[in-house]
């Protein structure tokens, strides 16, 4: 049977999905017909890479050799039963929370400026923590930063055509070109796995760098006459491509799209499981997951339970993305429309680790892709943030996140903590029509306030915010750090920090 395995087009698709007309479920008209347009193209580029694969995993009468593939299992682990945690039966547990009853200290760590003035301080970074690095990423590249905030060494530079970048918004013209490190796959001790990406050629791979080897970038100049040579530093980990890279069909010029530049974090793409094996999410009907070994032989599917069932509507609503984040080295899934949180280990587990109680709340994928279903009396599932003691969630409740939904106040927004040593759920007291509410209050500094998004958790349970100067600046200029109630001598410091630091200076906050 031909697997058919998604594209890692990874800046592209996930910009379409987290377009800046509704956040996180944006689904217009002319975005369906771009989508379209783009899965075509997707179709193009997998068609070889999938065919070779198959080819060499079957005989000359079609049957597998060379390999194993496992069922998948989905079984419990008894020893550990799944914990379940109870949307439903504390939608009336209201209380106040504030950033001290979950953390007890915040260091702020100014990060040095990128030596290379040709990439504008405009978006902020994604960082991770090493054993003893910081790496930090965006659009532009990948940069190696010491704890202490002094700047290292570029680990690659993203070369771009096509790309527009300004203040709060990122825009592609459709047939824009990127090459370079397009997000970060795994952190393993100070070995950083980073996505190589290069949509001229086709080039998609896995690379490794030890941050701590002397290995210095190159002065990289594009060579027309050797298009692929690889820009960023380390090594090889795993072709994607298996040794069959296919040039991309260059796309027609038809118009740009664009949305709010933390998209770009958002990556549900390739993500390594051990030195072995990966996984490739799948946006087909029937699968949603992939594990595969290093040569790109598929080890395991995973099926879709969430399908549609003879949709034929033009129109779908993108209410629920679900869930991907890594804790403590492993990684975690909630499919989108499942109540389910899994924990996948190769070659093809998915353990339930916690199951959602949305009881009559809950939304099927049939129900929240229909623009004609009322999501009146309806929950659904949003970000979720998992640290050593606690998990963070949101949900929407009578409609889903959207723009249009937020200006006519027809959706409810809640923010939850989930206490993993007292088993409770607590919703944070708030107006659920407020949008922008300041959560968690930070009483520990007066400093801005803190909610954690997925991917900036560090491998110790800190909660990581990337700021710049501006926010500080303003921040102890507020009415909010006036009233404040943290210790004086905590605000003191905020502000002597404040005046030292410009706007466009990149802060790493970590809140232990």
């Amino acid at each position: 049977m031909t697997m058919k395995i998604k594209t890692i087009l990874t800046v592209l698709i996930l910009l379409l999905i987290f377009d800046s007309s509704c956040h996180r479920n944006r689904l217009k008209t002319n975005e369906k017909e771009l989508i379209s347009k783009l899965k075509s193209d997707e179709e193009a580029l997998k068609t070889a890479d999938s065919l070779a694969r198959e080819q060499r995993i079957k005989d000359k009468n079609g049957r597998l050799t060379g390999t194993l593939r496992f069922k998948e299992d989905r079984s419990t682990d008894h020893s550990v039963p799944p914990v379940e945690i109870d949307i439903a039966g504390n939608l009336q547990n209201f209380n106040d929370i504030r950033l001290s009853d979950i953390a007890s200290d915040i260091t702020y760590v100014r990060m040095a400026p990128i030596p290379d003035t040709t990439i504008p301080p405009i978006l902020k970074f994604r960082y991770y923590i090493m054993d003893d690095y910081i790496v930090a990423s965006n659009l532009f590249g990948i940069y190696l930063y010491a704890k202490d905030g002094r700047y290292i060494r570029q680990i690659v530079k993203n070369e771009m055509t096509g790309v527009e970048v300004s203040p709060g918004q990122l825009r592609f013209w459709n047939d824009y070109t990127i090459k370079g490190g397009t997000s970060i796959t795994t952190i393993k001790g100070n070995n950083l796995f980073y996505n190589y990406r290069n949509n001229i050629t086709g080039q998609k791979y896995i690379m490794e760098y030890d941050c701590s080897s002397s290995q210095i970038a190159p002065d990289y100049k594009f060579d027309p006459e050797n298009p692929d040579k690889i820009s960023g530093l380390g090594k090889i980990s795993i072709d994607l491509n298996h040794g069959n890279t296919v040039p991309p069909t260059p796309r027609k010029h038809q118009g740009m799209f664009g949305g709010n530049p933390e998209a770009f974090y958002y990556d549900p793409g390739v993500q390594i499981l051990d030195a072995n094996t990966y996984i490739v999410p799948s946006d087909d009907n029937k699968n949603m997951l992939v594990i595969l070994n290093n040569q790109g032989d598929t080890l395991s599917e995973f099926s879709r339970k969430e399908t549609l069932v003879n949709y034929k509507k033009s129109l779908m609503r993108g209410t629920d993305l679900g869930t991907q984040y890594e804790e403590n080295g492993s990684l975690y899934m909630r499919p989108a429309f499942n109540d389910t949180v899994f924990r996948i280990t190769p070659p093809n587990r998915m353990t339930p680790v916690y199951v959602l109680n949305l009881g009559t709340y809950k939304v099927t994928k049939q129900q929240g892709v229909d623009p004609d279903f009322k999501l009146t009396g309806k929950i659904i599932p949003g970000d979720w943030a998992e640290t050593r003691n606690h998990i963070f969630m949101t949900f929407t409740k009578d409609d889903y996140d959207c723009l249009n939904t937020r200006k006519n106040k027809t959706v409810k927004i809640y923010h939850a903590l989930y206490s993993k040593q007292s088993g409770k759920l607590t919703i944070i007291k708030g107006d659920p029509y407020d949008y922008s509410p300041e959560i968690l209050d930070n009483n520990i500094d007066g400093g801005v306030p803190v909610w954690p998004a997925f991917y900036m958790i560090g491998k110790n349970g800190e909660i990581m915010i990337s700021l710049k100067g501006k926010d500080l600046k303003e921040r102890v200029k507020s009415e909010q750090f006036k009233k404040s109630e943290a210790p004086e001598s905590k605000k003191d410091g905020l502000k002597q920090l404040a005046n030292k630091i410009s706007d466009s200076e990149d802060i790493l906050m970590i809140v232990k």
